[in-house]
């Protein structure tokens, strides 16, 4: 499953969602709808909200596969007094796009792209079956849209934390904070038992 963990912060998030749609390789999904709403399809930067639904995405590289298959999550009475459904955002191929989070003034959380593998996707057809089958995906394709999102990222680092590429607002925010020890999934202003400095 490629992935890539990085750091960005504010305008980062909004340079990110440029690199998409600028690429021209995706459809732009939000993965979780609001309540009681359809899920949205973004086609620009600007109509991404600013909220959770805009902090969490899925693309789906164009002509890769079926498209995305929209999961309805009914919710238990009480669960939320104003709503009783959500959609999620699911498919074989889809690639997951996560703004991560400040955690107060000591922690920054990895932001991270991801998608299954035709091995995966396979191995769990018999029980995701309304995800149909994994074959009619383009496995390449959506490999190929997701490494250049991947390198995209990459080239819009100013360093590196371990392997984890820095965007330029996350290197401030980080140095500002003195976040300085890496573990979990970010980067701490205070040392797991044993960490050393990254």
């Amino acid at each position: 499953m490629p992935n890539l963990d990085f750091y960005a912060v504010d305008d980062d998030w909004s340079a990110v969602l440029e690199t998409v749609f600028d690429l021209g390789l995706f459809r732009v999904f939000e993965s979780d709808s609001e309540l009681d709403r359809e899920l949205r399809e973004f086609h620009t930067p600007a109509e991404v909200p600013d909220g959770r639904q805009g902090r969490s995405l899925a693309l789906l590289a164009i002509g890769s596969g079926p498209g995305p298959v929209p999961k309805r999550i009914d919710f238990l009475p009480g669960v939320h007094p104003d709503a009783t459904f959500r959609y999620c955002c699911e498919g074989w191929g889809m690639i997951q796009l996560y703004h991560g989070s400040v955690a107060g003034t000591g922690e920054l959380r990895w932001s991270h792209t991801n998608h299954n593998s035709e091995k995966r996707a396979v191995a769990w057809a018999a029980t995701l079956q309304r995800l149909g089958d994994p074959a009619e995906w383009d496995w390449a394709a959506v490999t190929s849209a997701s490494g250049r999102l991947n390198r995209a990222i990459r080239r819009m680092a100013v360093r590196k934390i371990g392997s984890h590429p820095v965007l330029p607002h996350a290197a401030r925010f980080i140095e500002h904070a003195g976040l300085r020890y890496e573990y979990g999934r970010g980067v701490h202003a205070i040392p797991a038992a044993g960490m050393r400095r990254t």
